[in-house]
């Protein structure tokens, strides 16, 4: 048997160079998942753990490997053609984006904005920050809080509004702070802010203890820089008023908490509204060199407020308060009912009901109303369910439906038909149709229902049982209430149920003393016209001619150009 003489251009089968198990291939992407894993970690967690180092474990050993399987293709990368011009275009790209991150830290670091916006969308125009940075050096300026509503799928615009909020905390020395709320995960914070919708700002000033204070907040509808700057502004904005309580025989106490108390009231004007209340009495108001100065020209606004009174008043204490009204002075009285023995009281001191009727066109009648239909509770209590609605201590009522006062033990308020010179009177609240009064005191302590049935000789309502009366030359303003009890701690919880004697009270004060007009005077920004907020409209043939461009051109032509290229550059045939 011959054996064939080997081929000596053929290699023999124990030295040819056999295919790996595994394709190098597969371990080089086995190596960018590792780094994939690391990139995830690094930029989802807040601690580069163990599945961080173990992903770059990972893509370390596997490239290893793959060198030792594939040495050739990885000396190509170090030494061919594509490290050469490679290698160049990684080094330029890493130090481009080195020198970027050195500017954007030094940038950050020095506090550097440019808004390139027309609208200054992400700052403070100039007119907003002048008036911001006033309010950072002003000390008698409470901290304010801007409360964003935004719900989940407004994220683009919480990004968006937190740059121009930072610009509004920066510029006021954080004297103006912020916080992002979602109005569906905290519906009772919107409720408490009358927020209703998505996307709704409230300014709210701080008190003593950091707290927003809801019942001084202002809300923004519609956002734009000026609004809210002005929102900030009212917030912002501390006048001087005084509320002065007349301490006499038988008055309520503004630090009585219980039902009958004024603790709520004085509550609202001190804590919430930053007033000074005090109570006193005639003799610190007369004394001499007193410190008490009703007509203080440098007050914003003054009022006297006298919550009750079991006995008249003395001739020389009535001529206290009408020569303080004859010079514009603001009262507002809070009626104490007849007294069930007969003694007359505060509101049946006939020298002051005279010089009400003859100055103001407005006095009490020394009766009391009953109502057996319309009643809260008890006879005693009728509701005044007729309000004026134009007037602003009573225009509250005519927009929550179902709004009612009480008024306990209530004496009825007549108005002059023919009414002073430079004197109106609006009548703001009555009794309904089916009240009935009385002028004997007894019925309070009757205890036979007969004796407090109505008769026909009792005189039917409506009546009148609150009262505004302004004199428009002496500037002079005067409240009555015919209860005693309208501003009383007991109705502070009845809101709920629309009773809304607090607000009413409340409002009284702010009337009087021209509170509401206050806010009304603070200088607002304008919104300048700017040549880039007119409106732009197209017309059919640019509409078409837009579409030709976007739909057919731009695409199609970056698709022929990307062909042009191709055939250019292919490879010619050998």
């Amino acid at each position: 048997m011959s054996i064939p003489n080997p081929d000596p251009n053929v290699l023999h089968a124990p030295n040819a160079e056999q295919d790996p198990f595994i394709p190098p291939s597969w371990i080089l992407g086995l190596a960018g998942i590792g780094l994939l894993v690391s990139l995830v970690v690094l930029l989802t967690q807040s601690q580069f753990g163990v599945i961080g180092w173990g992903g770059l474990a990972l893509a370390g050993l596997s490239l290893v490997v793959w060198v030792f399987m594939s040495p050739a293709q990885a000396k190509a990368i170090v030494t061919g053609r594509t490290a050469r011009y490679g290698g160049t275009t990684v080094l330029v790209t890493v130090l481009f984006i080195a020198a970027l991150s050195a500017v954007y830290t030094f940038v950050k670091g020095a506090n550097i904005r440019l808004d390139l916006t027309q609208t200054d969308t992400f700052s403070l125009n100039d007119q907003s920050r002048q008036s911001i940075a006033g309010l950072a050096v002003e000390p008698n300026v409470p901290g304010i809080k801007i409360l964003a509503f935004y719900g989940q799928g407004q994220s683009s615009r919480r990004d968006q509004d937190s740059v121009l909020f930072d610009d509004y905390a920066t510029t006021s020395q954080n004297k103006i702070t912020y916080e992002f709320v979602d109005p569906d995960r905290n519906p009772t914070l919107a409720q408490l802010y009358k927020v209703t919708r998505s996307g709704q700002i409230v300014v709210a000033p701080l008190d003593a203890e950091g707290n927003p204070v809801a019942d001084k907040a202002q809300l923004v509808n519609l956002f734009n820089q000026e609004d809210l700057s002005n929102a900030i502004l009212r917030v912002a904005a501390s006048g001087d008023f005084r509320a002065t309580f007349l301490n006499v025989d038988g008055a309520l106490k503004i630090d009585d908490t219980g039902a009958t108390g004024l603790s709520g009231l004085n509550g609202n004007l001190k804590d919430s509204f930053n007033w000074k209340t005090q109570s006193v009495n005639f003799l610190d108001l007369t004394k001499p060199n007193s410190e008490i100065n009703l007509n203080d020209a440098l007050a914003d606004g003054q009022v006297l407020i006298i919550p009750g009174g079991a006995s008249v008043l003395p001739d020389e204490q009535v001529k206290f308060i009408t020569d303080y009204l004859d010079k514009g002075g603001r009262v507002v009285i809070f009626a104490a009912p007849l007294s069930a023995d007969g003694k007359p009281t505060l509101s049946q001191t006939e020298s002051l009901n005279t010089y009400l009727f003859d100055k103001f066109g407005i006095r009490y009648n020394s009766d009391i109303l009953l109502d057996q239909t319309n009643a809260f509770q008890t006879v005693f209590a009728p509701l005044a369910v007729t309000f004026d609605t134009n007037h602003f201590i009573t225009s509250t009522l005519a927009t929550t439906r179902g709004s009612a006062m009480v008024f306990e033990t209530p004496h009825s308020i007549e108005v002059a038909p023919s009414l002073p010179q430079n004197v109106t009177v609006t009548e703001l609240a009555k009794t309904a149709d089916t009240s009935y009064s009385r002028s004997d005191a007894s019925v309070l302590t009757a205890t036979d229902p007969a004796q407090i049935a109505q008769t026909d000789a009792d005189p039917k309502g409506p009546f009148v049982v609150a009262a505004a009366a302004e004199n428009s030359q002496t500037g002079a303003r005067v409240v009555l209430f015919g209860s005693l009890y309208t501003g009383t701690n007991q109705f502070e919880n009845l809101r709920s149920l629309n009773v809304l004697n607090s607000d009413v009270a409340l409002r009284s004060v702010a009337w009087l003393t021209a509170f509401d007009e206050f806010f009304n005077q603070i200088p607002q920004l304008g919104t300048a016209a700017r040549p880039q907020d007119t409106p732009v409209f197209m017309s059919e043939q640019m509409g078409r001619n837009i579409n030709l461009i976007t739909v057919i051109v731009l695409p199609f032509g970056a698709l022929l150009l990307g062909i042009w290229v191709w055939w250019n550059s292919r490879e010619k045939a050998a």
